[in-house]
């Protein structure tokens, strides 16, 4: 899985993107005319601990029931969440990202 690195690709992702928000899930992304997927998760928490587990279970997620589907596309998509990701079930993470993908990336 291909990650976004430059603050050239954030920008522009910010700038031309859409949003979607479904709490605690932010998703931002910008369909390109080519290319691959690439994608970026980011946590929000003051703690390192908490920022580095919102990340690892919005990737885990998004690897285990999306990734197959999706890397074909040629999207460059962010999904943010704070630390109310923590207390979500693994199951509600996949349906609420399941939701903002489907409607957004089809």
């Amino acid at each position: 899985m291909e990650t976004l690195k430059s603050k050239k690709d954030f920008d522009r992702i910010f700038s031309d993107g859409k949003k979607v928000d479904l709490p605690p899930i932010r998703m931002w992304f910008f369909e390109k005319e080519s290319g691959f997927l690439r994608v970026c998760f980011v946590g929000r928490s003051k703690k390192a601990v908490c920022r580095n587990r919102i990340k690892r279970r919005l990737r885990e997620a998004f690897r285990q029931h999306f990734y197959d589907r999706f890397r074909e596309k040629s999207v460059d998509v962010i999904f943010f969440s704070d630390e109310r990701l923590l207390d979500e079930d693994f199951k509600v993470i996949i349906e609420k990202m399941s939701k903002l993908l489907e409607e957004n990336l089809g």
